[in-house]
């Protein structure tokens, strides 16, 4: 038995063996000394108390699922060595023959049962050369694509578009060529720390070495996209190869067709996961997620991660949205229609397994039952006089699949009951309907007249020998027996065969329960086997069908998606926005489509909706100044959030929007550090503020949210400063960028820069309250309030009142008469030491017990003035003023 496992892990010695042994599968030496404490499994040996003892560990079969996908979540490969004979055969005469059915790897998973229907389990490969080309695929719905990439400037460094575009696909494994430079090998550690890294040999990128051709994949081609393409085919082919045959077309695609949103911008902009947790909680996908199926939650994620730039396309999105949003009764009936159908990708990705099961295919069944009832729901529901004429042509409903669908109803029961997959379920019966095969109701007809007459055996038995607690038994491994407790055995008859010793009865048989055992229990061997046939049977047919099954689960993930996005617009109020090819941001009372429900929720009051304008040729750069918690960095991401639904194809929530595509988003929003890269909140914060001033482009939306906050204040008012001011004068750039800031002196720029505005929040103060109005108004503010925030959020209030006197002398002057910090007063001082007067230094007017006249003017002049009101040519001319009406006073 060792050599035959020795034979067969030479063959795979970078993955663990999981070697079929009767109901166990069983991992021996290095395989078992790894598995066992990842899988929290006790750890023995073969041969214990020898010298040459062979460490084991196993785990049951029919819990053998759980355990795979723990070891390929760590990063390791699995290889699955099934019995691929009936142990009968061998007679144990000779080792039953074992085989790897499948390899399941990080990128490949086994069952996607346990996947969240949204989640996508990638597969990348990437080809490098002259440009460089990645693949990918999700092995567990076939979802197959490839595109290429420029190498930039410098050869050695990965290209920006290629590394956004991992971060956003985020594969469980990446494929790269054995000999990759350490350069780029490195980045990609970086890149992808939780992703495993496979090296494959060079000779995978060969587009011609493989046999697959799916649609979409020229052999001819050497592109760079190809390459990648066919490493991954090849790579499944050699592990897998039941699942090549899934993969029916090759998508290609290009990254400028889409726009890009970096990692930085993903997270603040909370799209899939929140800042708190992780969780889809208060997402925008969690907001956006009324689909009805696994496929049209998929589809709906893939658009908000890849907007579009396209303003065609996404028009026949918006015409789609809208004949859907117009017209309730149709929408209601198309929902219901929709939710019978399960993810029909993942099923017949499931079908195509080794370790299918009748479960698998009846769901797949039930769920091509269904399409047929989406045509009726639609048609049945529109009340208008062109009906299906007068569709968008977007609108692309599900063709029906009879020639699956009708095969599956024939064969399968209604509700197959739980049978363990593949070579472990082979003696399992019950799931064929009955009338489906003449051979097999024969077999089940003698299997239930046998156990008919072994049920009567009992009661003919006790009556026969009297013994009123003998019982008819079945054992697994022995068969019928007849069990007699011990304190009746000298009553058992003759003819009693013993067969079987326990602790406090015996097991007998008899010559004629021998002769109807061996019948019934070889009938419902042969009826198990012919079951196991005519199933493997429907399933090859039904996988004859895959192009049309993918097909209609295409139109269903599609038609999904886009009548969640109406259901959504329609129910909240939310309108079409007009989207062209212009510079124009213009939104007309926005609101935040994730904070506004949640303010209603909570009884917190209605969210307060604000206008958006923004327009390279007028106001490109709008500074945002007004107290903390007052809505500036909600305003933000909602103007962000605007532009990406509207993208996407969605209504959005405002009450008017006018979006000149975006190319890209940028945003540089909230404190954050990367303790484990080293890299401190202040250093994150450069890193994604360079990040944005690279890669910006005139079309692109910049939301800037406190730059310059994690240093001194006159490091960041420089920096931040100077930012604004590039983003405004380099040539070709001057993107539409929204500035939020304490910064009050950034709104300055307004008067030496022709397309920079200022704008901000309004707040009233109430005696020591404030009260925030949420309204953004035109003009920089004066304050930010934030002792009176502080307040709220319930600092001491000896804290607050000695936060009010530092406040007090910072406006005051930064040294007292004495030279002091004015920092370090307090109240109650001594009003000599505070005016200086017996100290070593005079204050102003220390001269006289009252100013003089021309003091007093100078004083006057001072006090009229409102220096948040005086420009800088102003200030200096006022100070000339007071200067020559001083005259040689000093």
């Amino acid at each position: 038995m060792m050599r035959q496992f020795l034979a067969i892990k030479a063959q795979h010695p970078d993955a663990i063996v999981f070697y079929r042994m009767g109901d166990f599968y069983e991992m021996f030496l290095r395989d078992a000394e790894i598995a066992a404490p990842l899988l929290d499994i006790a750890l023995t040996t073969r041969d214990k108390g020898k010298p040459d003892a062979v460490p084991m560990c196993g785990i049951p079969v029919h819990s053998a699922d759980p355990h795979i996908k723990r070891l390929a979540e760590l990063g390791h490969r699995v290889a699955v060595c099934e019995q691929v004979e009936d142990a009968k055969a061998a007679a144990g005469k000779r080792l039953v023959k074992r085989e790897v059915v499948e390899v399941i790897t990080p990128g490949l998973v086994g069952d996607p049962e346990a996947i969240e229907s949204a989640q996508e389990l990638c597969l990348a490969a990437l080809a490098v050369g002259e440009e460089l080309g990645l693949a990918v695929l999700d092995a567990s719905t076939g979802d197959f694509r490839a595109t290429r990439i420029e190498r930039g400037a410098d050869d050695t460094e990965l290209p920006v578009l290629l590394t956004e575009e991992l971060r956003r696909i985020a594969p469980r494994e990446l494929l790269v060529a054995s000999g990759l430079s350490g350069s780029f090998d490195t980045q990609l550690s970086a890149l992808l720390p939780g992703a495993a890294r496979t090296v494959v040999a060079l000779e995978s990128f060969d587009p011609k070495a493989g046999d697959s051709d799916p649609d979409g994949f020229d052999a001819s081609a050497n592109d760079a996209a190809t390459r990648a393409a066919a490493c991954l085919l090849s790579y499944v082919a050699t592990n897998q190869p039941f699942a090549v045959g899934q993969i029916s077309r090759l998508r290609s695609y290009r990254l400028s067709d889409t726009m890009v949103l970096d990692e930085a911008t993903r997270g603040h902009l909370e799209l899939f996961r929140n800042s708190e947790d992780g969780s889809r909680a208060r997402t925008l996908i969690e907001r956006l997620d009324e689909t009805s199926t696994p496929l049209g939650a998929r589809r709906l994620a893939r658009w908000l991660a890849y907007p579009l730039l396209d303003v065609a396309a996404i028009a026949e999105r918006q015409a789609v949205v809208t004949y859907l949003a117009e017209r309730d009764r149709p929408r209601a009936s198309l929902r219901e229609a929709l939710r019978p159908v399960r993810d029909l990708e993942r099923l017949l990705a499931k079908a195509a397994r080794p370790g299918a099961t009748p479960r698998d295919l009846a769901a797949l069944r039930d769920s091509l039952e269904a399409l047929p009832g989406i045509h009726g729901a639609l048609d049945a529901g529109e009340d208008d006089l062109l009906g299906a004429a007068g569709r968008p042509g977007l609108l692309v409903l599900p063709e029906p699949v009879p020639e699956a669908a009708g095969p599956l109803r024939d064969a399968l029961i209604d509700d197959p009951p739980v049978v363990l997959k593949g070579s472990r379920g082979a003696g399992e019966t019950g799931y064929i309907r009955d009338g489906y095969r003449s051979e097999l109701d024969g077999l089940r007809e003698a299997v239930h007249k046998g156990r008919e007459w072994i049920a009567g055996l009992e009661a003919r038995e006790r009556e026969r020998t009297g013994i009123q607690k003998l019982k008819i038994r079945f054992h697994p491994v022995h068969g019928y027996s007849i069990e007699v407790t011990k304190v009746n055995l000298d009553r058992t008859p003759e003819d009693y065969e013993r067969k079987q010793t326990l602790a406090n009865a015996e097991r007998f048989t008899t010559p004629e329960l021998r002769a109807v055992e061996q019948k019934v229990l070889g009938a419902r061997d042969r009826a198990a086997a012919l079951e196991r046939e005519i199933f493997d049977q429907i399933r090859s047919h039904t996988l004859e069908s895959s192009a049309a099954i993918r097909t209609a689960a295409d139109a269903v993930a599609s038609l999904d998606a886009l009548s969640c996005l109406a259901e959504v617009g329609r129910r909240e109020g939310w309108v079409r926005p007009v989207v062209d090819d212009g510079e124009r941001l213009e939104i007309r009372a926005g609101r935040h489509p994730v904070v506004e429900p949640i303010l209603l929720q909570s009884g917190a009051g209605e969210y307060v909706p604000n206008d958006t304008q923004l327009d390279p040729a007028m106001t490109a750069i709008l500074i945002l100044t007004g107290p903390n918690m007052s809505g500036k960095s909600t305003y933000l991401r909602q103007t962000a959030l605007i532009v990406l639904l509207a993208q996407m194809g969605s209504y959005v929530p405002a009450e008017a929007a006018h979006i000149g595509v975006v190319d890209r988003v940028f945003t540089r929003v909230g404190a954050s550090d990367r303790l484990a890269r080293g890299e401190s909140t202040f250093m994150v914060e450069m890193r994604e503020t360079s990040d944005i001033l690279a890669h910006a482009s005139r079309r692109s939306l910049v939301i800037l949210d406190e730059i310059g906050r994690g240093t001194s204040t006159f490091d960041g008012l420089s920096i931040a400063w100077a930012v604004a001011e590039y983003l405004h004068d380099a040539p070709g750039l001057r993107p539409r960028t929204l500035f939020a800031t304490h910064y009050h002196e950034l709104a300055d720029l307004s008067r030496t820069k022709d397309h920079v505005g200022n704008g901000h929040f309004e707040a009233r103060e109430w005696g020591d309250e404030i009260i925030f109005l949420r309204r953004l108004v035109d003009g920089g503010a004066s304050r930010s309030f934030g002792i009176q925030v502080a307040r709220l959020a319930g600092l001491p209030t000896p804290v607050i009142d000695r936060a009010r006197e530092i406040l007090h002398n910072l406006e005051s002057g930064e040294l007292d008469a004495q030279g002091r910090p004015r920092l370090a007063e307090h109240a109650g001082e001594s009003g000599d030491r505070r005016s200086g007067v017996g100290g070593n230094q005079l204050g102003l007017f220390s001269g006289s017990d009252s100013p003089s006249n021309e003091e007093a003017r100078v004083l006057a002049a001072l006090r009229a003035t409102d220096p948040h009101k005086t420009t800088p040519i102003e200030a200096l001319s006022l100070l000339a003023r007071l200067h020559e009406l001083l005259g040689d006073e000093r």
